[in-house]
């Protein structure tokens, strides 16, 4: 059994997208407007997979959009989203509650690796 991540330590939500894809073209102002919510507690990025496709590694992303949350580099939630603030929002409450447990999938965790360098 795995240990949820300690609450309270700052959560990455990042988005991976598409330019061309109209979900993601219509979600990102609703994404980016929930950064002020969170601020403090939450930085939000938006990751193009086709400019970065190198992060992706092995993983194929094919639904829009999805979502990968860090707390470090421990992945602890990947995978498509309903695009709605109300998803969005009650996810990353419960990633800060620390009602979420690491990822073990080896792909998803050398992702996040990739991912958390590429954010700095």
């Amino acid at each position: 059994m795995t240990t949820p991540f300690p609450a309270g330590e700052r959560l990455d939500v990042v988005c991976l997208c598409a330019l061309w894809c109209g979900v993601c073209r219509t979600y990102q102002p609703l994404f980016e407007s929930l950064q002020t919510q969170f601020e403090g507690a939450a930085r939000f990025a938006w990751i193009d997979i086709e400019d970065d496709s190198e992060l992706l590694g092995e993983i194929e992303v094919e639904n829009f959009p999805t979502l990968l949350l860090l707390q470090g580099d421990v992945p602890l939630f990947f995978g498509p989203l309903t695009p709605q603030a109300g998803m969005l929002t009650q996810l990353v409450q419960t990633g800060l509650a620390g009602r979420l447990d690491p990822l073990a999938e080896k792909t998803v965790r050398a992702l996040a690796s990739r991912v958390q360098g590429h954010l700095g």
